[in-house]
């Protein structure tokens, strides 16, 4: 039930979609005078053009009807991307776009806002609509035509306008934060290359054969500063509706498990597999197989087994702080030791050998700590603030649900509208 001033259209009749231009793979450049729109850069309802590509002015030139201007809302028509959306920013400017995205061209401004509809394409309604009439499976297609066939509610223009406004205030904290994010992370990653290599106070320094390191410190394997190092089962269990929790890589990626998503073995299966691999509490856990480098300290009593794609790391705590180590498997240092080993110079799995023969920087336990303290400090206000950003996450969904199907009506010209 919505106001009779609202109305379902499609969107074919409100506007066309439009796809980009073909270029060639020979006009494409690291740099130029023109970037490309593809849709590799299109990510979180933004655009992202740190790894796009640039055509010659002379290119662009013969491109000049696919030209992109401020606020146009653009659309991802192929690939695993498909219905990905964003709005371009003055930032975003000049842009150009490619073949396999697709612009947003209103007929009448006065019956559809740009910003209005920009909400529309990023809600759960249209991105259902589309992806059930795609072409394809995993790396499904979708038409200009099926796109105008989607069905919408559309307000008067005076409310597209003021809801638009309330969810734009949303996504300001949402950048905002994001932003925040970011940056602290980069403020980190600093403080561990410099805290990892020249540690606290130190004067004097030597060169090593990863770098120059203090004089006071040592140049350690991991092997030799651990009691243990191993990876899980390297057979999948089976599965129980309940029982011993059993990690993989995924279970590990955010900073708190999620029980609702993570694997169970039966208790029988579970003393078996611990024979070979016990986990406790104190213990560190490295991803090495897929996903490379995410690192984890158990800080927790329950028990639990492990697949083979982690690897289990016990150390020996008079030598080596655990969470000094986890810091250092994800600083560059540990990395680029990692892709030396690898024989084709990137990391997609990691040996139990190349983890034991990793070469790490070894202060004292006493400086270790005060390394652990620092990094731990930015590490929470991270925590903090991604906290921050998934709790307006959730209010953007739920107000995108409330506002974009009218069971919740705003102020327009001093009259309430409530329903």
């Amino acid at each position: 039930m919505v106001s009779e001033k609202w109305q379902h259209k499609q969107l074919g009749q409100l506007l066309k979609l439009r796809g980009g231009y073909a270029f060639k793979s020979e006009d494409f450049h690291e740099h130029g005078d023109v970037a490309v729109l593809r849709i590799s850069n299109i990510k979180n309802n933004g655009i992202d053009l740190e790894d796009a590509v640039y055509v010659d002015r002379n290119v662009a030139e013969q491109a000049k009807d696919y030209k992109l201007r401020e606020g146009n809302v653009v659309i991802a028509m192929s690939g695993a991307t498909t219905g990905k959306t964003a709005i371009v920013r003055k930032e975003d400017l000049p842009l150009v776009l490619n073949q396999r995205v697709g612009v947003f061209d209103i007929y009448n401004s006065e019956h559809l806002s740009e910003e209005y509809l920009a909400y529309v394409v990023q809600s759960s309604s249209f991105k259902n609509q589309i992806l059930v009439n795609a072409i394809g499976g995993a790396q499904p297609n979708i038409s200009g035509k099926q796109i105008e066939d989607v069905e919408i509610l559309l307000p008067p223009i005076s409310e597209q306008r003021k809801i638009a406004a309330i969810l734009s205030s949303v996504d300001e904290a949402i950048e905002k934060t994001e932003a925040i994010i970011e940056q602290t992370e980069k403020v980190k990653k600093g403080l561990m290359q410099q805290l990892l290599t020249k540690g606290i106070g130190h004067t004097k320094f030597k060169k090593t054969e990863i770098g120059e390191i203090p004089e006071e410190w040592e140049i350690v394997q991991l092997q030799n500063v651990t009691n243990q190092i191993t990876d899980g089962t390297h057979k999948t269990p089976t599965y129980t509706e309940n029982g011993i929790p059993f990690l993989r890589v995924t279970d590990i990626q955010s900073e708190e498990i999620d029980f609702t998503k993570i694997k169970y073995i039966s208790e029988r299966e579970h003393k078996e597999l611990i024979k070979r691999c016990k986990p406790e509490k104190g213990d560190v856990l490295l991803s090495k197989n897929g996903t490379i480098g995410l690192v984890k300290v158990i800080n927790w009593d329950w028990e639990f087994s492990i697949f083979v794609s982690l690897c289990l790391i016990k150390v020996q705590k008079d030598k080596l702080l655990p969470e000094f180590l986890a810091y250092f498997l994800q600083s560059d240092i540990a990395l680029k030791q990692f892709r030396l080993r690898s024989k084709q110079g990137t990391v997609t799995n990691l040996h139990l050998i190349e983890i034991r023969e990793l070469l790490c920087g070894l202060p004292s336990i006493e400086e270790q700590y005060k390394i652990v303290q620092i990094l731990n400090s930015i590490s929470k206000k991270i925590s903090k603030e991604t906290k921050k950003l998934e709790i307006l996450m959730t209010i953007k969904k739920g107000l995108m649900q409330a506002l974009l199907t009218g069971k919740v009506r705003v102020k327009v010209d001093d009259e309430v509208m409530s329903q």
